[in-house]
């Protein structure tokens, strides 16, 4: 099985700490790595400005916690679009009840989010805490 990864494309509500996103743009990669297609995601943003993020699944049995390239990489996006963004991670192949991690700029870690909630058509509405922990 090779992990996949798509590009979140949605809103978040800062009033209420909601994001609302659907899968868009599935890139296939290798059994233990993939990497979002960075020149769509890019020109994405730069038309619309409605990218919040990343969905990927790691293999079975590795967990759905971020890696520590996954954080490198989530921190580099932030810088590079200047906002906070949402990682959701999940284990195996197919679209699935991910978890969730806020990652607010280029230095942070990364935050569990508070409820996931899956909609219609590959769609999350994903809520916010101030009692999320930061990964570890």
């Amino acid at each position: 099985m090779n992990e996949r990864c798509w590009t979140l494309l949605g809103s978040r509500d800062t009033g209420s700490e909601t994001w609302r996103v659907r899968l868009h743009h599935v890139v296939e990669g290798e059994h233990t790595k993939v990497e979002a297609d960075w020149s769509w995601t890019l020109t994405r943003e730069e038309t619309e400005g409605d990218v919040m993020g990343f969905y990927h699944t790691h293999p079975d049995g590795v967990g759905a916690q971020p890696s520590q390239r996954d954080i490198r990489t989530m921190q580099a996006w932030c810088s590079a679009l200047g906002k906070p963004l949402l990682c959701l991670i999940a284990e195996g192949r197919e679209p699935r009840i991910p978890k969730g991690y806020v990652f607010e700029s280029d230095e942070h870690q990364g935050q569990s989010v508070d409820s996931l909630t899956p909609g219609e058509a590959d769609a999350f509405v994903i809520g916010e805490s101030q009692r999320a922990t930061e990964v570890e």
